[in-house]
């Protein structure tokens, strides 16, 4: 049944974009480019945008110091707000047909002011809600030299990445959170992703999507199971046991249920914990195998409300999908998959691999900033910190 709920939020949420009135949708920020970024030019464009960041310095005057601004506001800092939004290319006026009409109050946080935050924060990965709050404000502080070696900085990373020419490819942004599937050059599937959190870095990654592991099962690391989850099984084994855990010998396929012995065994490194598939598995009911040294892999998850934030470093490093289901069938419906298929391979507590006949590369990456199918620069926080830790290429 969540899957099902799911599935008909996002219809319902397609269908209200479809009937948006067009003045109505003039307003909602672009939201993601159609066409992929390439990036083979890439590293040549956020040069040049790291040039003009660096002329704007001259220009560029930090807001006073205060709160929060929002529409109807009438301050003194609404003025500058809007000038500064202007010199970094988000303020272009009155919307509509009061564009360019002229006059009005510079004091006054007016639709033309909203409308620029709204651009400025979709362009930073920030909430859109045209309020200039404190992550706003933030952002807003950093100077542009500053942006402009985190350009740099990220001209060098995209230089160093190689996709397909042809084909099709999954790029994953970690700063971004987000996974792309990409096809011939343009984006034909995106999704938000959860991250691993800072002390369990999501590294970067080329692979390959080899199987599909529908309702998985899940062998416990080591260093979850030290330091997480033999703390539980000591503290209550029965709960653990209705939960779908059960002790594993290394070695062999032997399961049993979770016990004292079963625990000192785990606890001296002799066994692990295992949690069977079904509705409860922590991995969800879709695993992807991608084969790679760290252990990592992209699957569903049970904490769906993770994704209704918007900064989602929370994994132990492998990478959580808000729509698995829709992946899936983006990877086998050539191989004649359709999605009542997916949704009953899904269901029960059977464990099914499927083997991806053409499967597709996997990129990992660890992006701040980009320019976008509109010729605009994105900005991501460096979430792992590595813009301030790495040193400008020259």
């Amino acid at each position: 049944m969540r899957r099902t709920v799911r599935q008909l939020a996002a219809l319902l949420s397609l269908a209200l974009m479809a009937v948006l009135p067009a003045a109505a949708a003039a307003r909602v920020p672009h939201a993601e480019p159609p066409i992929a970024v390439d990036p083979t030019r890439a590293g040549e464009a956020l040069r040049t945008e790291a040039q003009r960041y660096r002329n704007l310095q001259q220009q560029w005057q930090p807001l006073a110091r205060g709160g929060s601004l929002k529409p109807g506001d009438s301050d003194p800092r609404v003025a500058q707000l809007r000038k500064l939004l202007e010199l970094l290319g988000d303020y272009r006026g009155l919307p509509g047909p009061l564009s360019g009409t002229g006059g009005g109050d510079a004091k006054r946080f007016d639709a033309g002011v909203q409308v620029a935050v709204e651009r400025y924060q979709h362009r930073h990965g920030l909430v859109i809600n045209g309020i200039t709050g404190s992550a706003t404000l933030a952002e807003l502080a950093v100077p542009p030299l500053e942006r402009a070696r985190q350009l740099e900085l990220n001209a060098s990373r995209w230089d160093k990445i190689t996709v397909p020419k042809s084909g099709r490819y999954v790029l994953i942004n970690v700063p971004d959170y987000q996974l792309q599937l990409i096809d011939k050059g343009r984006v034909t599937l995106r999704m938000k992703t959860v991250v691993g959190k800072t002390s369990s870095r999501t590294p970067e990654l080329r692979s390959r999507i080899t199987n599909i592991v529908f309702n998985p099962s899940w062998t416990v690391p080591r260093s979850i199971l030290l330091t997480e989850l033999l703390p539980k099984a000591r503290n209550n084994p029965e709960a653990m046991h209705r939960r779908g855990y059960r002790v594993v010998n290394y070695g062999s396929n032997h399961t049993a249920p979770i016990s004292s012995d079963g625990i000192a065994k785990a606890a001296h490194g002799d066994a692990t914990l295992r949690q069977v598939s079904g509705p409860g598995n922590t991995l969800g009911r879709v695993k992807f195998v991608v084969p790679n040294k760290q252990a990592i892999y992209l699957h569903d998850t049970q904490a769906q409300s993770l994704f209704g934030l918007r900064e989602r470093a929370f994994s132990h490093g492998c990478i959580r999908l808000e729509q698995p289901e829709e992946l899936a069938y983006a990877l086998l419906s050539e191989q004649g998959w359709d999605r009542t298929r997916v949704a009953e391979a899904t269901t029960g507590d059977e464990s099914l691999n499927i083997r991806v006949e053409q499967p597709p590369r996997l990129f990992i990456t660890y992006i701040t900033a980009w320019i976008d199918d509109r010729g605009r620069a994105q900005f991501r926080r460096d979430v792992y910190r590595r813009d301030s830790a790495e040193t400008t290429p020259h």
